[in-house]
C-alpha cells in the first residue's frame, strides 16, 4: 500500500514538475515571466500547462512545448516507486524522494534545452540541504550532513577541474550540479571512504552513460535529421556529419542517473552499511 501511495504522489509530484520545467526562465527567453510565452510574450493559459501528450507551450501562437511533459510524470512515477522499494517506509524517504524530484526537473531542462538553470539547481541544494539537516539532526545522524556538504564541494571540485581543462566537453551547469549530488552521496555514505568511493563510482558511471548517450544522440541524428535533440546553441546543419564520439549532448541526465542510482542503492554497494542500510 505504501509503494502504492508513493506512486500516485509521484504521478502528481511529475506533473508539477512537467509544468515547472517549462515555465523556468533561462538564457534563451530571458526578460520574460515565467508565466509568459517565450516566443510570442503573451501570457499562458492553465490550458497550455496541461502535461497531457500534444499540448503547447502557449495557446496564443501555439508553440510547442519544449520538454516532453507525459513522460516527465511517468518517469516521476516510476523512479519514486522505485525509491520506496528500495529504501521503505522510513523518513530516509524524504530526502531521497526531493533528490529525484530535483534531477527529473534538471534532466528534464538538459534534454529539451541543454542547460541546468540555476534557478532549480540552487533552490533544490537549499531546500536538500534544509531537509537533510533537519531529518538526519532529528535521528541523531548530524554527522552525515556534514560529510555530504564536504563531498559535494568536493565532487565539484574535481569537475570544475575538468571544466578548465575541457569547457567543450563538460559544461559549467555540470559543475554546479555535482554539489547537488556530492550532497546526497555523501550524505548516505558513513565515512569519508565510502563518500569517496560512491563519488568515483558516480562519475566513471556518468562517464559510461554519457559516452553511450552521445553516441544515440548521434545516431539519431543520422536517422531522424539534425532536429533530434538539437543543441539550441550549436544548431547541427542538414547533411553535416559529426563523429559519434564528438556529438554534443546532454551531460546531465547521465550525472545525475549514476549518482541517483549509486544513492538508493548505496547500503547494497557498501555491504549494509550508510544512512540507507
Amino acid at each position: 500500500m505504501f509503494i502504492v501511495l508513493i506512486g500516485l504522489i509521484g504521478l502528481l509530484v511529475g506533473s508539477g514538475l512537467a509544468i515547472l520545467v517549462e515555465v523556468v526562465p533561462d538564457s534563451i527567453n530571458q526578460g520574460h515571466s515565467p508565466f509568459r510565452c517565450g516566443s510570442c510574450g503573451e501570457r499562458r493559459g492553465l490550458g497550455a500547462l496541461s502535461p497531457l501528450p500534444g499540448a503547447t507551450s502557449c495557446s496564443a501562437c501555439e508553440a510547442k512545448s519544449s520538454v516532453a511533459r507525459l513522460p516527465t510524470v511517468l518517469v516521476t512515477g516510476a523512479v519514486f516507486v522505485l525509491a520506496a522499494a528500495v529504501v521503505g517506509n522510513r523518513w530516509q524517504i524524504l530526502p531521497v524522494l526531493l533528490f529525484a524530484s530535483s534531477l527529473i526537473a534538471l534532466s528534464a531542462v538538459d534534454v529539451a534545452r541543454f542547460r541546468l538553470p540555476d534557478r532549480i539547481i540552487f533552490p533544490s541544494l537549499l531546500a536538500s540541504v534544509v531537509l537533510i539537516g533537519a531529518l538526519s539532526a532529528s535521528f541523531g545522524e548530524i554527522d552525515h550532513v556534514w560529510r555530504g556538504l564536504i563531498t559535494g564541494l568536493a565532487y565539484a571540485g574535481v569537475l570544475f577541474v575538468f571544466n578548465i581543462i575541457s569547457p567543450a566537453g563538460l559544461a559549467f551547469g555540470d559543475v554546479k550540479l555535482s554539489l547537488l549530488l556530492g550532497l546526497f552521496l555523501g550524505w548516505v555514505a558513513d565515512s569519508g571512504i565510502d563518500a569517496a568511493r560512491l563519488v568515483v563510482w558516480a562519475l566513471l558511471a556518468g562517464m559510461i552513460f554519457g559516452i553511450f548517450s552521445g553516441v544515440l544522440v548521434g545516431l539519431g541524428r543520422r536517422t531522424f535529421g539534425p532536429d533530434f535533440l538539437p543543441d539550441p546553441d550549436f544548431p547541427v546543419e542538414e547533411g553535416e556529419v559529426t563523429p559519434l564520439l564528438k556529438t554534443a549532448f546532454p551531460f546531465g541526465p547521465a550525472l545525475a542517473l549514476s549518482a541517483f542510482g549509486l544513492v538508493v542503492f548505496s547500503a547494497r554497494l557498501l555491504e549494509g552499511t550508510g544512512i540507507l542500510a
